[in-house]
């Protein structure tokens, strides 16, 4: 099917009103709730100047949906039935889409100056209107296909303040009311898209000052990898040389115990970020050991160990022999003082022989 959208400047024109987000297997259809039942499949929005109305288009192989990693060449967009916008469609600018987990679509556009979103209220089982908010070029995040993860996943939408020099967030679950400044420029900025990529989306755009680069990149902090099932022995081993940018590691053994957990570090390189959380719920850890590299640079590092009711056997965190923490937070909770009904058999923190501590 040819799309025929009006395309121009970027910026304050009216853009190439299509817009593409991952959905459900069938509309309205949550199924088990999985990932891919929810967020497997192709959809596209289309502001249709030409009919005067929106128009909303699903991937499709065959007469079925056609799953996200199968053969592009055997899909085709089909269209989907939706109501019509509240708005006339030739007044309309900056379309977004997502889909919730409710498996129903979610839009959110400019119209005079005015944000609007329209999503499915599952109380009057009907799609409402949200807003309107003064703000310009809106954009939807559905982050479960950011972090992979359905439960307490959300509909983000961001959009500039009027001024164009404030960048701000609103939550569907909180019904987008709430304003939660994300970041402030000091010239006019352009908001374009959000692009979803592992663990971590990013927002670009341009500014002002030259609006056909693309000059604006906020990227988001990493969500959690998630580690879910039973595990026997645990093992994260770096490399050997390199630089981790941002690092998370996330560990939450809930009611199962673990025999040994080892956090390696690399020989030689830079952690810019690292934070490594260790939930041992409520059983016990026989042994714990971090290690740090020989030699290198910590810029923020953070060892969290939620110790929960039961005891721990002994735990070390070696510093490296040479180099330099810029930051240093290390917890190590025993529920109350001096250490509630459990005790600590050993507990060691080795400083390093050589560098210099920034702050700790």
């Amino acid at each position: 099917m040819r799309f025929e959208p009006q395309v121009s400047r970027r910026g304050r024109g009216y853009f190439a009103e299509i817009a593409l987000a991952r959905g459900p297997r069938v509309m309205a259809v949550t199924g088990g709730g999985t990932f891919e039942e929810l967020f497997g499949y192709a959809w596209l929005a289309l502001l249709d100047r030409r009919e005067r109305r929106l128009r909303l288009f699903q991937a499709q192989a065959g007469g079925a949906p056609w799953a996200i990693g199968g053969d592009p060449g055997a899909a085709e967009w089909v269209e989907i039935p939706i109501p019509d916008l509240v708005h006339p469609v030739e007044e309309v600018r900056h379309l977004a889409l997502a889909f919730d987990q409710a498996a129903r679509h979610v839009v959110a556009y400019e119209h005079e100056g005015e944000v609007w979103v329209r999503q499915w209220d599952p109380v009057g089982q009907q799609y409402v209107m949200r807003g309107p908010w003064p703000g310009v070029d809106p954009v939807l995040v559905m982050d479960a296909t950011v972090g992979n993860h359905v439960p307490d996943s959300d509909v983000l939408l961001f959009h500039l303040a009027p001024d164009r020099k404030t960048l701000v967030m609103r939550v569907q679950r909180e019904l987008y009311e709430t304003v939660h400044t994300v970041e402030t420029f000091a010239e006019e900025a352009i908001l374009d898209q959000g692009v979803v990529l592992p663990y971590q989306f990013e927002l670009l755009g341009s500014l002002a000052s030259d609006p056909d680069g693309t000059g604006l990149v906020l990227r988001s902090d990493l969500y959690p990898v998630r580690a879910e099932d039973d595990l026997g022995t645990a093992s994260l081993a770096a490399p050997t040389s390199g630089i981790y940018w941002p690092v998370v590691v996330v560990r939450d053994l809930g009611a199962d115990s673990l025999g040994v957990a080892n956090l390696s570090a690399p020989a030689a390189g830079t952690y810019l970020p690292l934070v490594a959380v260790e939930d041992l719920g409520t059983d016990a850890l026989g042994t714990a050991g971090l290690a740090a590299p020989a030699s290198g640079v910590y810029y923020p590092v953070v060892v969290a160990q939620g110790l929960g009711t039961d005891g721990l056997g002994t735990a070390q965190l070696a510093a490296p022999d040479a180099g330099t923490y810029a930051l240093v937070v290390v917890v190590v909770n025993l529920t109350q003082s001096p250490y509630g009904v459990d005790s600590l058999g050993t507990a060691q923190l080795g400083a390093p022989s050589g560098g210099s501590y920034v702050d700790a």
